[in-house]
Parts: C-alpha cells; sequence; structure tokens
C-alpha cells in the first residue's frame, strides 16, 4: 500500500515541480493575498472557463473542493465551506451545489478564499469559499441547465435545473426547480465456491435499476428592522427501483434454480428555514430557525424458484420511517478591535424516528429484535470562540463547545439516557507572503443515527443487522498540520498530515438476540483506535506545456487501526478504503470559445467485518472525458462521456463458522458491469 501511495505522489511532485519553474510566466489574477490569509478572486479570473453559475465558479478556485458537510443532527455540527454574502444559508437538505447552481455567474462580485477560517458560520472548516453577490443585481435573472444522457441500452434520460431570481422594491427572490434522473443497466455473475476453494457454481444477475429526484425550492431576502431577514423553502422526492433477476448454475452449468427481487424505495422532504441578522455598531446579532420533515418508504419482495422455475417461496420487507428536526439557534460576534473578535451563542434542536419493519416468509411473520420503535432527542449546544491576530502574519483561533442531548427509545425496547460531551479546538496559522502554515487539535464528537437503534433486513445479501439502544458516539482527538503554497496564476499544493485518537470506535459488532437464539451483526462501540492520514492536493498549471493547461491531483491515504470484537485481532475500520485518487486535466482555449478535458479516480478496496462474514468492495478506476463550447449564443453546450472504461465493481464475500473466528467455508465473488455513458448538456443565463 506505500508503494502504491508513492507512486501517485511522485507524478503530483513533478508536476508541482513544472508548474513552479514557470511560475512566473503570468502575473496573478487573484489580488495580491492579503497576510490575513484571504485571497480575492474576481470575476476575470474565470472568465477563460466561461461560467455560467457561481457553482462553476467555485469550481476553478485553485486548490479548493467543495465540502456540503457532515450529515448530522443540528446546524453547527453540519456546517459546509462555502459562504454565501458572508453566511451560511439556513437550509441543511438542500446540497451547497445546488444552490450555488441558482446564482448566475453575472451576480457575483468577488470570491473570497478564506484559509484557517474558524466561525460560527462554518464550524469545524478551516478553509471557506465566500461568494460575494453585487449589491442591487438585476431585477430579472436566471440560470438553466438541461442534459440528455444516453445509456447503454438506448435510453435517454432528462435532467434539468433552473431559477429565476427578481425583485419586489428592496426584498428579492428566487424560484428554482431541478430533476434528475439515471439509468443503470447493471449486468454481471457471482462465482461460488466451498471452504476448499472448488468451483461449485455460479449466477448470473441482470439487474436495470432508476432513479429519479425532483425539488422545488425559494428563497426571500429583504431588509427588516435595521437588519436582514432571509426565508427558505424547499421540497423534494426521490424514487429508487430495480428488479434482480438471478439464475443459479452448478459446476456442469445446469440450472439450479432462480429469484427475482424487486425493490421500490420512496422518500419525500419539506424545509423551511430563516434567519434574521443585525449588526449593534462592534456586535452582530444572527437567529436561526429551521424545520424538516422526511417520509421514508421502501418495499421489497424475493421470489423463489427452482430448477424447472416453479415458485417455491417468497420472502418479502416492508419499512416505513417518519423523521422530524426542529432547531433554533442565536449567536452573537464581537468585534472588540482589528485583532480580538469573539464569538458565542448555543443551539437546541428537537429531533424524532418513527421506524416500522415488517418481515415476513410465504405470509408468515419474523419476529426481529427492535424492529418497530420510536427514537426522539432533546439536544443543547453552547459555544464561544476567540479569534486573535497578535501581528500581521500570526492568528489564534480558540473555541470550546458544550453539548448535551437526552435520548429516549420507546416501542419494542425502552431505554433513556442523557449524554454530554465538551468540544475544545485550538488553532495556530501563520503566514508567509502567498503561503500559509495550520496546526489545529480539536475533539470531535460524532453524530449517533437513530437508524442504528432499530433491525434492519437487506434482502438482496439475505443479511439480517439488529437495532442496538445502547450506541454510543464514537469521540475522537485530531491533531492535524496543513501546508498551504500558492504560486503563479492559479497553482496551489496542499499538504495535509494528521493523526486521531478515537475511543468509543463505531464498527460492527455481534448482538445475541435469546428469542431467535442468534447472533445478529448490529452497530456497536469496540473501544479505542487510531487513524493516520496524508493527504495531498494540487492544481497545477502547465501552460509552459500545453497552451492553457492545467492539471488537478489529488492524494488520501487513511491508515486505521481497531481491535476486532470477534477475532481480537487489530484490522481497519469497516468500510474504510485507505487510498483514493484522482488526476484531471483540462485545457481552456478562450480564443476559440473551446475547452476540453478528461478525468481518472480510484479508490482502494473496502472491507466490512461482519459476525460470520468478510466481505471486499472494489470498483474503478473510472475515466470521464468532456468537451465545451461557448460559441452558440450565450449558451454553454457541453459533450461529456463517463465510465469509459466500462469498469468493473468487484465484490468478495467470504463465510466462516461459527463465526469470522472459525473455519471459511464458503465464497461468492462478483463481477459487475454498467457500460459507458454518453451526453449533452446546455446551460446558460437569462
Amino acid at each position: 500500500m506505500h508503494k502504491n501511495l508513492a507512486a501517485v505522489l511522485a507524478p503530483l511532485l513533478a508536476l508541482n515541480a513544472i508548474g513552479l519553474a514557470h511560475a512566473q510566466e503570468a502575473a496573478p489574477a487573484a489580488s495580491n493575498a492579503p497576510t490575513d490569509g484571504r485571497v480575492v478572486y474576481a470575476p476575470d479570473f474565470f472568465a477563460q472557463y466561461s461560467p455560467q453559475t457561481a457553482l462553476d465558479m467555485v469550481r476553478r478556485v485553485p486548490g479548493f473542493s467543495i465540502d456540503s458537510g457532515s450529515d448530522r443532527r443540528g446546524f453547527s455540527g453540519a456546517a459546509g465551506n462555502v459562504l454565501i454574502d458572508g453566511a451560511r444559508p439556513s437550509a441543511k437538505s438542500q446540497d451547497i451545489g445546488s444552490i450555488l447552481e441558482r446564482i448566475p455567474a453575472s451576480q457575483v462580485e468577488r470570491l473570497e478564499l478564506i484559509r484557517a477560517a474558524s466561525t460560527g458560520e462554518a464550524a469545524g472548516q478551516s478553509v471557506v469559499v465566500n461568494v460575494v453577490r453585487k449589491a442591487g443585481a438585476s431585477a430579472s435573472s436566471g440560470a438553466y441547465e438541461l442534459e440528455l444522457e444516453r445509456t447503454t441500452v438506448n435510453r435517454v434520460d432528462v435532467r434539468g435545473s433552473g431559477s429565476y431570481t427578481g425583485r419586489i422594491g428592496p426584498a428579492e427572490y428566487t424560484l428554482g426547480a431541478g430533476r434528475f434522473a439515471e439509468s443503470r443497466p447493471l449486468r454481471g455473475f457471482r462465482f461460488l465456491r466451498d471452504g476448499n476453494e472448488a468451483f461449485v457454481g455460479s449466477r448470473v444477475d441482470f439487474t436495470p435499476r432508476t432513479f429519479r429526484e425532483t425539488d422545488l425550492n425559494a428563497t426571500f431576502k429583504t431588509p427588516l428592522l435595521g437588519g436582514t431577514l432571509n426565508l427558505n423553502a424547499s421540497a423534494e422526492r426521490f424514487n429508487f427501483a430495480t428488479v434482480l433477476e438471478s439464475l443459479g448454475l452448478d459446476a456442469a452449468e445446469n440450472i439450479t434454480d432462480s429469484f427475482s427481487l424487486s425493490i421500490d424505495e420512496r422518500q419525500r422532504e419539506r424545509e423551511l428555514g430563516g434567519d434574521y441578522e443585525r449588526r449593534f455598531g462592534d456586535w452582530t446579532l444572527k437567529a436561526v430557525a429551521l424545520d424538516t420533515l422526511r417520509l421514508y418508504a421502501n418495499d421489497e419482495r424475493t421470489l423463489f424458484r427452482d430448477a424447472d422455475f416453479n415458485d417455491t417461496g417468497t420472502i418479502a420487507q416492508r419499512t416505513r420511517n417518519r423523521s422530524t428536526e426542529t432547531i433554533a439557534r442565536l449567536s452573537a460576534a464581537w468585534a472588540i478591535d482589528p485583532r480580538h473578535r469573539v464569538e458565542f451563542g448555543g443551539e437546541t434542536a428537537f429531533n424524532a424516528l418513527e421506524t416500522g419493519l415488517t418481515l415476513t416468509q410465504n405470509g408468515a411473520p419474523i419476529v426481529l429484535p427492535a424492529a418497530n420503535v420510536t427514537v426522539e432527542e432533546d439536544r443543547q449546544e453552547g459555544f464561544v470562540t476567540w479569534n486573535w491576530k497578535p501581528t500581521p502574519q500570526w492568528t489564534f483561533e480558540s473555541g470550546v463547545t458544550y453539548e448535551t442531548s437526552t435520548i429516549e427509545q420507546s416501542g419494542d425496547t425502552s431505554a433513556s439516557r442523557t449524554l454530554s460531551y465538551w468540544k475544545p479546538s485550538l488553532q495556530a496559522s501563520r503566514q508567509f507572503g502567498r503561503d500559509q502554515a495550520r496546526v489545529k487539535f480539536f475533539r470531535d464528537v460524532s453524530q449517533l443515527n437513530f437508524g442504528d437503534f432499530a433491525s434492519s433486513a437487506t434482502l438482496a445479501d439475505d443479511t439480517v443487522a439488529a437495532g442496538n439502544p445502547d450506541l454510543k458516539p464514537q469521540t475522537k482527538w485530531r491533531l492535524e498540520g496543513v501546508l498551504d503554497h500558492r504560486w503563479g496564476q492559479n497553482g496551489a499544493l496542499t499538504l495535509t498530515l494528521a493523526q486521531e485518537w478515537v475511543e468509543d470506535a463505531t464498527d460492527l459488532i455481534p448482538i445475541f438476540d435469546p428469542m431467535s437464539g442468534r447472533f445478529f451483526d448490529a452497530p456497536g462501540n469496540i473501544g479505542e483506535g487510531e487513524n493516520r492520514i496524508a493527504q495531498a492536493k494540487a492544481t497545477v498549471p502547465v501552460g509552459a506545456v500545453v497552451r492553457g493547461g492545467q492539471v488537478e491531483l489529488y492524494v488520501s491515504y487513511v491508515d486505521s487501526e481497531v481491535t476486532d470484537p470477534t477475532t481480537l485481532m487489530l484490522r481497519p475500520v469497516t468500510s474504510n478504503s485507505d487510498l483514493y485518487w484522482s488526476a484531471n486535466f483540462r485545457q481552456d482555449l478562450p480564443a476559440l470559445k473551446l475547452s476540453w478535458g478528461f478525468g481518472i479516480e480510484k479508490a482502494s478496496e473496502r472491507r466490512f467485518f461482519r459476525v460470520a462474514e468478510r466481505e471486499t468492495f472494489e470498483e474503478g478506476p473510472f475515466a470521464d472525458a468532456f468537451i465545451e463550447t461557448t460559441r452558440f449564443a450565450k449558451a454553454k453546450v457541453r459533450l461529456f462521456a463517463h465510465n469509459l472504461l466500462d469498469t468493473e465493481f468487484r465484490r468478495e464475500r467470504r463465510f466462516f463458522t461459527p463465526n469470522r473466528a472459525g473455519n471459511f467455508t464458503f465464497e461468492e465473488e462478483r463481477e459487475r458491469q454498467f457500460g459507458r455513458f454518453v451526453g449533452i448538456e446546455v446551460s446558460g443565463n437569462f
């Protein structure tokens, strides 16, 4: 694995050297990067990319990748790394990319890359991009995008989005809608072997699947009582459907059996949010409110047949979930003087999940532990941060958050407990001209997934996961160091090293159910663990070699270590992928109004450790390519191709008796492909 990491880092460092050698070939289009670590990009910097929306611009910021934030309950803990007019949108269910797509590029005055950022607006993010819009933008402007993608079975998926921004006096509103569609005709084989690795049979699978998603959204912004009021609303629905047809063959290729598995998954969601902000001299007060309702349903049914295709039985599952979240947050920031800034505030939230699961075999119910439960949480949080800038080059940011929550569970199982945690953080940054070095030490507490409290079944894998009402949040202390180097027009190199010390590590554990007399897999805590992390990201202009060329490289290596609760041996964390890398090339030819490029990415295998099974999953590499032009009126036309290598999805399941500490008894190796995809996208402003 270390050889793989070195092989990926070698071209990154070589390209970095090329960029440094030609750093003087063009004057920086960004501003002169003040010593507070802020780099300002004017619209002229992005002209060569012909951006249509703010999203197009943010994606071209050197050395920056959009992070939509973690999927956590509450508002502060789920912060992303993009601000709009210095503030985070008061929304959680809307992806920041979708919000940026609704801002036409013509409305953007500048983008600010803020390094060593530490505010309540972007909690936990050290680097953010602030999208600053023009004051009094056009009263009637909008953005649109239409995309057609052709699948390998000659099906055409239609996707698109559109938004319109208008004004009513001093107030501004935006209306938007979007549709996403995807079809993937997965085909593949499974090869079956016994405990002696002897081939005993195979399965032929065909799994056409479709995904459909639509959303509506609206925002309203107006001056009010000396401050600014923002309101937003969104509604979203998605549907996923598939029918897996699987044919079994023995070693002599005689038909042994077949089955058909149908899955119909739906979700409906609506969210209402708003915030009010006002300044009082050196003080800034802000209030946020958010309410979310999510309805989820899933129906699965497997029909089994014998070698003559006669029905032999069925197993079916019906899942219904209803979840709600209500948040109120109040914060105050005090700019004491140019060197000191204090921010403090609090947040309260109420979360609830009602889940119901019915599992039947040939019409008879199968009793599962904790199949129908209700989980409720009352959560409060208080925080204070202090930013101190003793010199133009040094910045210190410190803070502490205290959170407490009471979780109650009722239904098939009853439980109640109160959890409290302190989360301190300290960051120091040093500016060296355009470069910056940062060191950060903090404590993070993961968010419990209410779904882990209830049992669930996966019919496709014939597995059952038990609910665990005793699950604790995973906590970790993280020490990280970052070097951020900038050169030339848009050269950027960021190196990160981090060490994490984990307590109450969350993984899969065996839980015994006395009602059925068997062990089930369940999420649980397995003690202490460690993560060692190395990351590198580079944006390298290679104009001296290829006119208008630019290369983006990223590599991440994570070495994780925990003690297996079944074998009592050290192993990686379940579902962890040690190595991920990507490389993208782009050439912009403004004189021809033409751009083209290609990219490739690959993640190493992921491993899952269950009670009596070890699963390995690997996919990639994936390769994509595009060519785009703005020669047609004011629109951008883009042709694209996905999965050019027709990559295989590889999965291996190894079974043991009575558990993974016992004897190996059976293996299933699966290979699947979904083909290549081509399409066309048209986008623009109006």
